[in-house]
Order: structure tokens, then C-alpha cells, then sequence
């Protein structure tokens, strides 16, 4: 199957070409692999656009003293990373310990938070990522955040009902935009215009027990409803946590897949989590790139037109769907 790939990716990978540091190549690269259309035909493109930023992040790590350059780097876990973003004193750390009970340093001075702090927040079945990071600040964000917001996969835009939330926002938006990254609503599509990368977004009004909270939320639902999806919490109290812990993995469009060994039953407690429109073929890629190569068929109990219905590689798994693969030709 051709690649099919569209002229800004070709636009990226000049500037790859052009790069002249590991940092300068590793973003062109981001770029390539944010563009690149998501089909079989650019399924060995984006190995090899995975292998080269890994070998560049590998030897910039080296040349910086690894142990220091591993202390910002987060390896993503889990279904999906999603890393928190706000401002000094936005409540990021307490939020962080709300929705997945680490315990990071949490104080009322700004810049608690200096590294990178990575917790998993159970929803459901799935296990999500979230990562508490330095507060953006007008020109003076740590360089390497930069590297974890674009590999996230949804991004969580922090602001004060206790403060000035509308001018926190512009501050995040500014930071983001010059990391050339556009946060829109899950499900909508970025403009073809700067920044080149665009991210799903919430925005996460917190502090929403604060006096005055409710009249606040509104002018910024009322300026930004249109952009963002909002969801008022208390950090402190825990209103509204579970209100975005779904919003969380609604915004991520992913389905669970559980697989089953002929016999026997499926394990629920622990699926397969990707995203919305794959199929079994990317099932068994997840469990092993072998079993892909050798997949036949499968069986598949849940959305089918009957339970057991035998599809083919292409089929597309829906959510709660149990599969069962074959790498032989033998009729079940």
C-alpha cells in the first residue's frame, strides 16, 4: 500500500534534512511522525522515524550525562500519557495527588513542582498516565517539556477559579504555541496554518470551591465553551475528579479489546487499549509483531452480527469486543 503522503510532510522532512542539532532533528522528526496519514502503508515509515528520534535521544542523552538528561524523560505507560499544564500555583500537584493518590510535593509557593512526575490514574479497566510538569511561565518554560507535551496524548490545561483563569489560559496557549503545538477539542481538527502540531485539549478549572468559583467558571465557559471541553473540580474537596476521569478517557478515543485462547475465557481486567478504528491486525501487533505477520482470522464475540462471527485482518474492533486469533486456515 503507497504511503500517500501529504506536502507537509515533505516540508518536515526538509527541515530534518536541514538540521543541524539532535534537538532541531528530533522535532522535525515529531513533526514527520505527527503528519504521517496512520494506515499500512506507513506502518514500517514509522518504525523507522521511531528508531532514528530514539537513537538521537539516545546519543544527545550521552553526550549530556545520561543520568541528568533520564531525569526529564518520562516513558510513556499505560493507555495513554497525558500530562498537566498550568501556570505557578494552579494546583497541578494537588490535582495530580487527587486523581491517582501519589504524593508529590505539594506547597503553596510557586515552583514546587521541578521535575517531571509521573502517576497512573485507574479509570475503569484502563491505566492513564498523567504527568505533573514545571508551570508553563511566559518565556521562561524548561526546554525539555517541551518533549513530553508533544508525545502526549491528551492534554490537560490547568487554571485558578480562585485567580485570573482567563489570563492563566492565555499563558498556557502562548506557551503552547511557541512549542508550536495548537490544543484543540477532541474530535475537531487543527487549523493547516502554525503551529504545525496539534493535541487534544481539556481544561481542567480548578479550585472550583473557591468563593466566587461559579460565577468565574462562567465567564470562562462563556469566552472558551466553544474551544474546549470544561470541567469544573476542587482538587482539595474532590467535586468533579469523577466527572474528569471520564471526560479523561472519553477525550482519548479508545476502545478496549480483550482476547481469548480457544477454550477458555477472556480476561476482563486487563484489555487491550487503541485507538478508535483499529483492527485486528492491530490487535495482534500489540500483543506481538510476529502473530500480526502470521495472523489469518479471527473470532470475534461483542459487535459482530452474531457471537463468534469468523472476520477477516481488516476488520475494526469496537469497544468490549472479545477476539480470538487464528494464524491458520483451519475453520473454527
Amino acid at each position: 500500500m503507497p504511503a500517500n503522503l501529504p506536502p507537509q510532510y515533505f516540508a518536515a522532512e526538509k527541515s530534518y534534512r536541514q538540521a543541524r542539532t539532535a534537538a532541531e532533528k528530533i522535532e522535525a522528526l515529531e513533526n514527520m511522525l505527527a503528519i504521517m496519514p496512520k494506515h499500512k502503508g506507513t506502518d514500517h515509515l514509522h518504525g523507522e522515524l521511531r528508531a532514528r528520534i530514539a537513537k538521537l535521544t539516545e546519543e544527545s542523552a550521552h553526550k549530556q550525562g545520561g543520568t541528568r538528561a533520564q531525569l526529564y524523560a518520562v516513558r510513556k505507560e499505560g493507555a495513554a500519557q497525558v500530562p498537566l499544564l498550568g501556570i505557578p500555583n494552579s494546583g497541578k500537584s494537588q490535582l495530580l495527588a487527587a486523581l491517582t493518590g501519589a504524593t508529590p510535593k505539594v506547597g503553596p509557593y510557586p515552583f514546587t513542582t521541578q521535575l517531571p512526575l509521573p502517576a497512573t490514574l485507574p479509570f475503569e479497566n484502563v491505566q492513564i498516565q498523567v504527568v505533573d510538569l514545571p508551570p508553563l511561565v511566559a518565556d521562561g518554560t524548561p526546554h525539555w517539556v517541551r518533549s513530553i507535551v508533544r508525545q502526549a496524548d491528551l492534554l490537560l490545561m490547568v487554571v485558578d477559579l480562585s485567580g485570573d483563569p482567563l489570563s492563566e489560559l492565555e499563558t498556557v496557549r502562548r506557551e503552547l504555541a511557541a512549542m508550536r503545538i495548537e490544543p484543540i477539542a477532541p474530535g475537531a481538527v487543527g487549523s493547516a496554518e502554525e503551529p504545525e502540531l496539534s493535541k487534544r485539549a481539556l481544561v481542567v478549572a480548578n479550585k472550583c470551591d473557591a468563593p466566587d468559583a461559579a460565577d468565574t467558571f462562567e465567564l470562562l465557559n462563556l469566552e472558551y465553551d466553544a474551544r474546549w471541553p470544561m470541567i469544573a473540580v476542587s482538587a482539595a474537596t474532590g467535586a468533579g475528579l469523577e466527572e474528569l476521569k471520564r471526560a479523561i478517557f472519553e477525550a482519548l478515543d479508545v476502545v478496549r479489546v480483550y482476547t481469548k485462547a480457544p477454550g477458555q475465557e477472556p480476561d476482563f481486567t486487563r484489555p487491550i487499549v487503541l485507538p478508535r478504528g483499529s483492527t485486528v491486525e492491530e490487535v495482534a501487533a500489540d500483543i506481538h509483531k510476529e502473530l500480526r505477520q502470521k495472523l489469518k482470522y479471527a473470532q470475534v464475540w461483542g459487535s459482530g452480527k452474531f457471537q463468534g462471527q469468523k472476520v477477516s485482518r481488516e476488520y475494526t474492533v469496537q469497544d468490549g469486543d472479545v477476539v480470538e486469533l487464528f494464524t491458520s486456515e483451519i475453520a473454527p
